[in-house]
């Protein structure tokens, strides 16, 4: 849907003279297509920028029905920009539904100026941050048909012709517009709950369904006891081994493995289950439904449930449990050798392994090495671009602490390594080889006299 820009002209003309020189707090995330910026001054009112691709918009509201914020990459790459800004001056363009928010932010001694621009087009949304000489510092979205690198001009977006009219802006459209807003939000924070309960009422219906289909072979199976009673009364050499029998023009099938016997009590056998099934489907059938009851009302009870009181129901369930924080220990805390000014970092056990590569804050772009297809340390060199000899020292070290004397390492970016399912296992995305032959001394000596990182 796209609005009047008549309309929506006027309205940013009257927002001017209600926000100009307002002082807002930091940007938080509504949903992962809608920022807020609390004003200072007033609590629950928000300035929103939505980019929701049929319908962006940008408005004021009270509605504070929500009460923590979602975190993206670009919210943590633009706060520093936006930490508490103050309102300078608001338009809409002439162009097109593009809102030009001139902002003012207070840096320690400095006081800096950015420039948000809300680009309200519809399927192609986008919030652009530039600084006062219009370089983009960060967009929201990448687009292939426009250059919205990082340090490069910004540019507005080509125009198709005057701007079409749409829907005139009232009151109901924004309400109606935040309430959706607030819909996604719910969706996108408890789509794992939601997910969750609807798996065990899926879970309930098969369960129905695998009864009354075990029911339905019950009932066929019946017959094996009537089978057994008639080879019974048959006066046959009950030791002997067939492989059919016939019974009342019926050729009955049977294991000539077994004896007669073994095959009469096999067919008892099957028939006593036959009617357990039966006897317990009743039980097992109403026990499926009162849990397929149970997760509906349970999820009828989660949506009409406040944001607190939903996390809540989620914590007490243990659906939302952080994971237990990692802190470091004697026991855990890796080893380092200085080499000529750049740290090495190693591991001599699991867990050490596990508080490098996973705990410890380093940069993402050092380089991470592990020899090849054999347990051993993890090794990382605390340089983005590390030099030969520093990347050969970390490849003989990794073959030293696995004890061998030659072998082949991997390195790769610490970006590249996530963890796997055990302590110290580690998944790489991509790596490189280097094959090392021999271990020299040098290596050997320093890894004697290394420490414990403190």
């Amino acid at each position: 849907m796209r609005i009047s820009h008549k309309s929506y002209t006027t309205y940013i003309n009257n927002l001017v003279s209600n926000i100009k020189g307002n002082n807002l707090f930091s940007p938080i995330l509504l949903n992962n297509e809608t920022i807020l910026f609390p004003f200072q001054n007033e609590t629950g009112k928000y300035l929103v920028i939505s980019l929701n691709h049929q319908t962006p918009l940008l408005y004021l509201t009270n509605d504070n029905s929500f009460y923590s914020s979602f975190e993206n990459n670009y919210l943590v790459k633009v706060k520093k920009f936006l930490q508490k800004p103050t309102i300078k001056s608001i338009e809409l363009l002439k162009s097109d539904l593009i809102v030009k928010i001139h902002i003012v932010v207070q840096e320690e001694l400095n006081e800096n100026e950015y420039i948000i621009f809300a680009e309200l087009i519809p399927t192609k949304p986008n919030l652009i941050i530039v600084d006062s000489n219009n370089f983009i510092i960060e967009s929201y979205y990448k687009d292939k048909n426009r250059t919205l690198v990082k340090g490069e001009k910004y540019v507005l977006p080509m125009q198709k012709g005057e701007p079409i009219e749409g829907e005139e802006i009232s009151q109901k459209l924004f309400n109606d517009h935040f309430a959706n807003e607030i819909k996604i939000r719910r969706q996108e924070r408890y789509r794992s709950f939601v997910n969750f309960v609807n798996g065990k009422i899926k879970l309930g219906k098969r369960k129905i369904i695998a009864i009354e289909n075990d029911v339905k072979l019950a009932n066929e199976n019946l017959k094996f006891e009537n089978i057994a009673n008639s080879i019974l009364c048959l006066n046959l050499n009950m030791k002997a081994h067939l492989d059919e029998i016939k019974i009342e023009d019926e050729i009955i099938q049977l294991d000539a493995k077994k004896t007669l016997y073994e095959n009469v009590e096999h067919f008892f056998k099957k028939a006593k289950k036959a009617k357990e099934t039966i006897s317990k489907s009743e039980t097992n059938i109403k026990n499926a439904n009162d849990e397929i009851s149970a997760y509906i009302n349970l999820l009828e009870k989660f949506n009409s449930l406040s944001e607190k009181e939903a996390d809540k129901l989620m914590s007490d369930m243990g659906i939302n449990k952080k994971k237990k924080e990692v802190h470091a220990t004697i026991f855990n805390q890796p080893f380092k050798i200085n080499l000529n000014g750049t740290i090495i970092y190693f591991g001599k056990n699991a867990s050490q392994n596990d508080f490098l590569s996973f705990v410890m804050k380093l940069d993402r772009e050092f380089t991470w090495l592990h020899l090849k297809d054999k347990p051993g340390a993890h090794i990382v060199i605390a340089n983005i671009k590390p030099t030969d000899a520093e990347l050969s020292f970390a490849a003989e070290l990794s073959v030293h602490c696995s004890h061998q004397v030659t072998g082949e390492v991997i390195y790769t970016k610490k970006k590249n390594v996530r963890r796997g399912h055990n302590l110290g296992e580690a998944i790489l995305k991509n790596y490189q080889v280097i094959r090392i032959n021999n271990v020299s001394e040098r290596v050997k000596l320093m890894h004697s006299e290394a420490v414990h990182l403190k």
